[in-house]
C-alpha cells in the first residue's frame, strides 16, 4: 500500500507478516520524532538487526490493576490506552496517514481502520523506541515518551509513566510458524517504580484471545 504523511498508524499495527520493505520514503514523515528520515530508518534497522523476525510484530496485553490496554509494536512503539480496548479494536490501523490517491468511491483499504484522535489529551500514550540491548536473559528494548502534553490526569493514569521496558527472546520461526504465523502474547511484569512499566513477551497458549485473533 502506498500512502503519504504520518506512517505511525500502519507501523504500530503492522500485519503479522514480516516487514519486507519501506518505500516512497521521501513522501513519508520521519517515523521517529526528532529525527530526520535517514536517522529514523537507521534507528529502526539497528533494532531490527537484533531480532529481524520480530520487528514491528504487534502484541496486546492488559493491566488488570488499572484497566489499561497495552499494545507493543516491537522495535518501534508501545501504546498505552487508559481503558480496556477490545482486542480487534486494538489491532485496527489508525488513520494517521493520507491515501496516495482517492477514487470515486472514497478511500478504501484492505484492512480495518479507526480514526486517529486529533486531541492529544484523548489519545493513547505513545512511547517510541529509545534503545536496545542483549543480555543473558534475552533482548531488552526501552521505549520513552518524546512529547509531553499539558493534560490533566488522575493518580491511576498511565500519563505518569516515563519509560517502558520490554523483554523478549529472539524469534526463531520454524517451517510450521512460517506457513501459519501466530502473534505472541505479553504480560505486565512487577516494577520497582511507578514511572516505569515492564513487559515480558512470550509464546501464547492456544486458548488465549490474541492467539485466536491472528
Amino acid at each position: 500500500m502506498d500512502f503519504l504523511g504520518n506512517a505511525f498508524g500502519l507501523l504500530a499495527a503492522h500485519p503479522i507478516r514480516p516487514l519486507v520493505s519501506l518505500h516512497h520514503m521521501e513522501k513519508i514523515d520521519p517515523i521517529f520524532p526528532n529525527m530526520t528520515r535517514m536517522k529514523s530508518l537507521e534507528h529502526l534497522y539497528h533494532v531490527a538487526n537484533f531480532d529481524p523476525q520480530r520487528i514491528l510484530q504487534q502484541t496486546v496485553c492488559y493491566d488488570r490493576r488499572f484497566s489499561w490496554t497495552v499494545s507493543v509494536s516491537w522495535g518501534y512503539v508501545v501504546q498505552v490506552f487508559e481503558h480496556n480496548v477490545q482486542l480487534p479494536d486494538a489491532q485496527r490501523v489508525q488513520e494517521s496517514y493520507l491515501p496516495w490517491k482517492k477514487n470515486a468511491y472514497g478511500t478504501l483499504y484492505e484492512f480495518n481502520t479507526r480514526k486517529f484522535e486529533v486531541d492529544p489529551c484523548k489519545r493513547q500514550l505513545v512511547y517510541f523506541l529509545d534503545e536496545v540491548s542483549v543480555g543473558v536473559d534475552g533482548i531488552k528494548t526501552i521505549y520513552k515518551k518524546k512529547a509531553y502534553e499539558n493534560c490533566t490526569f488522575t493518580k491511576n493514569s498511565p500519563r505518569k509513566l516515563d519509560e517502558i521496558r520490554v523483554f523478549s527472546h529472539k524469534l526463531e520461526l520454524d517451517k510450521k510458524q512460517l506457513v501459519a504465523p501466530r502473534r505472541h502474547c505479553c504480560d505486565i511484569l512487577p516494577s520497582t517504580s511507578d514511572k516505569v512499566m515492564e513487559i515480558g513477551i512470550r509464546e501464547c497458549k492456544e486458548d488465549e484471545l490474541i492467539y485466536m485473533h491472528n
